[in-house]
């Protein structure tokens, strides 16, 4: 195998937390191993350096707080070093992504319960059928659920609609934040300690299709509030969702915004290696296809 980065999202227990699919400390420790066994885990700041072996970047979207917790715990001990995006959005307005009140709720109410709201407030036609690219889903209300909620509303209706049961989960969103997010002395801690941090996003959205629309709303505030709160000046970049459903369009059309803006690379999530002459969007492979949890054509 050739170069290659590896994404990751929550590295925890799950813990009641039935909404997320993490990987678990003792395999993010494992596969660490089988990683350094054949590439050498570099810090994103080296990729453009002589590399005479295969390397590995490990990239950290969301900037959730078990990153915090539990693989920078695991990263520093090992002494490797890490990329981890980060979210402004919250820290400064107290918002929380839809995509994680979607996790959320989906931990702390029954699918049954959430199904029979959904249901009773919308149409529900062709969810079914469509719902089978969550087919991974062994629950069928679960499915039609994640449908509903991330594709056949729109966001300001399953916003609406994820706020009103959250606030019945969680009273003070702010206490939630905290415990949930990393903190900005935890990002400074992690930043001293090695790790590069970049942006990821400002509220978590996909992709609008305009390039300078989008970099003044999602990426700029996030950007302009690392380098203010936290004396980061970030020339990396992840975005949320990879993009979206305008993926290929983003690759194409937001570079030259990047670029303008002080930017040097970004991470899609394509799935393939990195050549050493890099190109500025650079392909992953999801933590679940790596060993010892993966067994696809990306064995180690």
């Amino acid at each position: 195998m050739g170069n290659i980065a590896a994404m990751y999202h929550y590295v925890r227990e799950k813990k009641g937390w039935d909404g997320i699919v993490p990987m678990h400390p003792h395999d993010f420790e494992e596969q660490l191993d089988l990683i350094s066994k054949t590439h050498r885990i570099i810090s994103l700041d080296e990729i453009d350096k002589f590399n005479s072996e295969p390397w590995c970047v490990l990239t950290f979207d969301d900037g959730t707080k078990d990153q915090y917790t539990f693989a920078f715990d695991i990263l520093k001990k090992k002494g490797i070093p890490a990329y981890f995006t980060i979210m402004s959005g919250p820290h400064i307005t107290g918002n929380i992504p839809l995509v994680h009140l979607v996790h959320t709720v989906l931990s702390f109410k029954s699918d049954e319960e959430i199904w029979e709201l959904l249901s009773g407030m919308y149409d529900t036609c062709g969810v079914e059928e469509e719902s089978q690219i969550y087919k991974y889903e062994q629950n069928k209300l679960r499915r039609y659920n994640k449908f509903m909620l991330n594709f056949k509303l729109s966001v300001t209706e399953a916003t609406i609609f994820l706020e009103s049961i959250f606030q019945s989960l969680f009273p003070d969103k702010y206490k939630f934040i905290n415990d949930f997010y990393i903190s900005t002395e935890e990002i400074v801690e992690m930043s001293q300690a090695g790790m590069t941090i970049g942006v990821h996003a400002h509220n978590h959205i996909p992709y609008n299709g305009d390039p300078q629309e989008f970099y003044d709303i999602e990426i700029g505030p996030c950007k302009d509030w690392m380098k203010s709160v936290l004396g980061i000046n970030p020339i990396w970049y992840t975005p949320a969702f990879g993009g979206g459903v305008n993926q290929k369009l983003m690759l194409d059309k937001l570079t030259p915004v990047l670029v303008q803006n002080g930017f040097v690379g970004a991470f899609s999530t394509r799935e393939g290696e990195i050549s050493d002459n890099r190109e500025f969007w650079m392909d992953r492979i999801d933590c679940i296809r790596l060993p010892p949890l993966g067994t696809s054509s990306y064995n180690l």
